[in-house]
């Protein structure tokens, strides 16, 4: 993979290079997961170099109402061969609680994680060229092209569709008849996944009594 960074249009920043600049550990975690980015010190690190900074695009996602329908929905659970991740539905909060491997997603604060939307994208998974000492491949995603998924917001799922024409393109989603969907203003998670996720619905409401 270095050599691919090499000839990109990037900066190679990586720990291997700057960890004491810019890296700090994390006491909580087990290496190599334990290496944590202070964007603060990478910033003064770029600007003190002199460094231009690319802008971040937009990923091509519209913020506003809810659109019309969509299926009540609990949770909805997305599993891969090593994690999954759970989003809860909390009215009181307005957000998709998260959880990782059956437990809470804290932050360090202690207070749970959550986006107000969740999108499910379905993507090819294969695996790439890179592999890490010990023989594990990293996965490679295909998200250029078009798809199937679901836009969680607002307690509901919405089965959507996705297209995205270019590595440089934003991906933008929509309902089955070619409405674009917005998502809930505030955050959002996306998981790339190959499986269907389980979701969990409210139990149908009992049909009244039949009277005479």
């Amino acid at each position: 993979m270095l050599p691919v960074i090499a000839a990109a249009d990037l900066i190679n920043l990586g720990a291997q290079r700057s960890s004491a600049d810019i890296y700090q550990r994390d006491s909580t975690r087990y290496a190599p997961v334990n290496l944590i980015l202070n964007a603060n010190l990478l910033m003064q690190k770029l600007q003190t170099q002199g460094e231009n900074v690319a802008q971040a695009t937009s990923p091509g996602w519209t913020f506003g109402d809810a659109p019309v329908g969509g299926s009540p929905l609990i949770s909805a659970k997305v599993s891969w061969p090593a994690n999954s991740y759970t989003a809860t539905w909390s009215a009181s909060e307005s957000r998709w609680l998260l959880s990782q491997r059956d437990l809470p997603d804290l932050a360090d604060s202690g207070k749970q994680l959550g986006p107000t939307t969740f999108v499910i994208q379905k993507v090819l998974i294969t695996p790439s060229i890179y592999h890490d000492k010990a023989g594990g491949i990293t996965p490679f995603s295909a998200t250029v092209g078009i798809g199937t998924g679901y836009i969680l917001r607002d307690g509901k799922s919405f089965a959507a569709n996705w297209q995205r024409a270019t590595a440089q393109s934003p991906t933008t989603w929509t309902l089955a008849d070619g409405t674009p969907i917005a998502f809930a203003p505030g955050q959002v998670w996306v998981a790339l996944t190959d499986t269907d996720p389980v979701f969990t619905r409210p139990a149908p409401s009992a049909s009244p009594s039949p009277t005479k």
